[in-house]
């Protein structure tokens, strides 16, 4: 009998926009608690759902490992595949635990679930939870007892009567050089290797070197790492970063930071730690306009940095100011233009449909795509999660059964849950497009070689685009 088995309820082949995209990575979240737990001595394996056909793999591995505990890292694009293995989970006899940032700030929404076999989900971890998956199995280990659960920290459960109780919470982990490397010898990395070198020509793994953001962006669901900034020491990156070098020999790397490059000092001597452990591999980084500086595309550069995402959001001063993002329009054309001076690619998060945004906001976020012309970008539609100002804002526009519903069916394609006035999800949808042709067209406008018949093409779709997104902006705005 295995103590835990750790699940990543993420199906790749059931996920059509994560199959086109390819770029799976494995799940740190549940790699970071199997270290901690095997070190605590605990017997742990790993269901890792990436590339499995479907839940019949899941049912084989249950009856290989017969876990006493099923523990899921949950996002909300995950939510539903989750609670299906959950049931399954149930079913086995196992005890099931979930934790991530969507049960975190929906707990009790994830343990009033209820299936043919009664709640399939038993205990919910809220915040980090590595401390508290060690603990929480000690107490499971002597049987379903409530009552022994109170004095576990960071939890929610159902008590004997069937409330739910919900825990004193867990400080967040100060010290976290002391946090084990995640246990990746556990997932067979082979297919990962297979799937990025088949479809991308390279392979490529993250990594976390800090924990939490101090920022207050208005959408943003900080429930695990919470509004805090702490860093892991330079040595200890600049260490992980050379162990992944020699053990799998990445061609590439994505840090996962929400945003780096907020301490200088620190920046400086991980540069200079990289360098001195000979680690430097190509990598790929998140961070904030405010934060992009010479200096700091300078350290990033010469460690290896090929790429920097960039929360760019929206071209409108408006927009960004109403999602309290804390930058400006201009910010983020500088640091395009410091990314491009050193040659470092910039990806552009851009969003729509925020509460109040206008016709001529939206006008501004294409202008922003033209002028700054990132080498690459995506566009979401605004989506209030739970445990945000943003969810908050928009709580008495939500149906009724909002919190209910796992409203996601695959990754980028959630439901659109209240109610945004005039514009359809027809009309989002086809502004996003519409962006990808003027920035298509602006690259080309630029000097970027193209086939002839590529360049037709995007003409003709941005004109089409540009009529259809007007005429079907004009007929909202009457209509509403």
């Amino acid at each position: 009998m295995t103590d835990i088995l750790l699940v990543n309820p993420l199906f790749l082949r059931q996920d059509p926009v994560e199959l086109k995209l390819m770029t799976p990575y494995f799940p740190l979240g549940i790699l970071y608690i199997a270290a901690a737990v095997r070190e605590a001595g605990y017997s742990v394996a790993i269901f890792d759902a990436m590339f499995a056909d479907g839940p019949d793999d899941f049912a084989a591995a249950l009856a290989a490992h017969d876990p006493r505990v099923v523990g899921f890292g949950v996002l909300a694009t995950v939510r539903r595949s989750a609670l299906e293995l959950a049931e399954l989970a149930k079913q086995s006899g196992a005890l099931v635990v979930m934790g991530g940032a969507d049960p975190t700030s929906r707990a009790e929404v994830y343990l009033n679930q209820t299936s043919d076999g009664g709640h399939p989900v038993d205990v919910v971890t809220i915040g980090e939870s590595e401390e508290t998956v060690v603990e929480l199995l000690a107490a499971l280990g002597k049987g379903w007892q409530p009552a022994l659960l109170a004095s576990v920290a960071g939890i929610a459960y159902r008590d004997e009567a069937g409330a739910v109780v919900q825990t004193q919470g867990r400080p967040l982990i100060t010290d976290i050089d002391r946090i084990l490397f995640p246990a990746r010898d556990l997932v067979d990395f082979e297919p990962y290797r297979e799937a990025w070198r088949e479809h991308h020509g390279y392979f490529a793994l993250s990594l976390i070197a800090t924990r939490g953001c101090p920022y207050g962006c208005a959408w943003c669901q900080k429930a695990v790492f919470g509004r805090s900034f702490r860093p892991r020491s330079p040595e200890s990156v600049a260490e992980e970063m050379r162990i992944l070098k020699q053990d799998f020999q990445p061609d590439f790397l994505r840090i996962v930071d929400d945003a780096m490059g907020i301490d200088k000092g620190w920046m400086r001597a991980w540069h200079a730690a990289v360098l001195e452990k000979d680690a430097v591999t190509p990598f790929e980084c998140l961070s904030r306009a405010d934060l992009i500086d010479s200096e700091v595309v300078q350290l990033l550069s010469e460690v290896g940095c090929r790429r920097i995402a960039l929360g760019a959001e929206s071209g409108s001063q408006r927009v960004l100011d109403a999602m309290t993002k804390g930058i400006t329009v201009d910010q983020i054309r500088r640091a395009a233009a410091l990314c491009r001076q050193a040659g470092i690619e910039t990806y552009f998060y851009m969003m729509v449909g925020y509460p109040g945004e206008a016709w001529a906001d939206i006008q501004a976020s294409a202008a922003l795509l033209r002028e700054t012309r990132p080498d690459h970008f995506s566009t979401t539609i605004a989506y209030p999660l739970p445990g945000t100002p943003f969810f908050d804002q928009v709580r008495d526009q939500l149906p009724e059964d909002a919190q209910e519903m796992p409203d996601w069916d695959y990754t980028a394609e959630n439901r659109l849950l209240f109610q945004r006035g005039a514009y359809s999800t027809a009309f989002y949808r086809r502004v996003i497009r519409w962006f990808h042709h003027e920035w298509e067209a602006a690259r080309i406008r630029s000097g970027e070689s193209v086939p002839l018949a590529q360049r037709l093409r995007t003409v003709v779709a941005l004109w089409r685009d540009r009529v259809l997104v007007r005429v079907i902006e004009r007929s909202s705005r009457k209509a509403a």
